[in-house]
């Protein structure tokens, strides 16, 4: 029985993975990369007309002077005109404007991107 209970006790301080009072360090590192790579290509095309036709037309009637009616005896009208005058005016614009654009836009938009990362951790103790 004193041989099985002392390699009890034996096997126990074998077991233990840290007495009391022991030291450690602990080191980590860690590596990080990576790469995004964008290739964008533009192709773009506009196309715009406009057309427009307009008129415009103005007349204009003037009076100047005087008109007198007057009754006869014998049953007659006169008509009297007095420095009459009418005046008759008027314009007309007439027009048309046309409008054509193109546009074209094409290129690359090409990008790289590298990202890296190395971390180192350390300690140390005691237990």
């Amino acid at each position: 029985m004193k041989k099985v209970f002392g390699f009890a006790i034996l096997a126990t301080f074998l077991a233990t993975p840290a007495f009391a009072g022991e030291t450690f360090v602990r080191n980590e590192d860690s590596w990080s990369n990576s790469v995004t790579k964008t290739d964008l290509t533009l192709d773009s095309k506009t196309f715009s007309q406009r057309n427009e036709k307009y008129s415009s037309w103005a007349d204009k009637v003037d009076v100047d002077g005087d008109i007198n009616i007057s009754d006869e005896l014998d049953g007659g009208t006169t008509l009297f005109f007095d420095k009459f005058t009418i005046y008759n005016a008027g314009s007309e614009l007439y027009g048309k404007y046309s409008e054509t654009n193109w546009t074209n836009l094409g290129g690359s938009i090409e990008t790289t991107t590298n990202a890296y990362t190395d971390s180192h951790e350390t300690s140390a103790g005691v237990r």
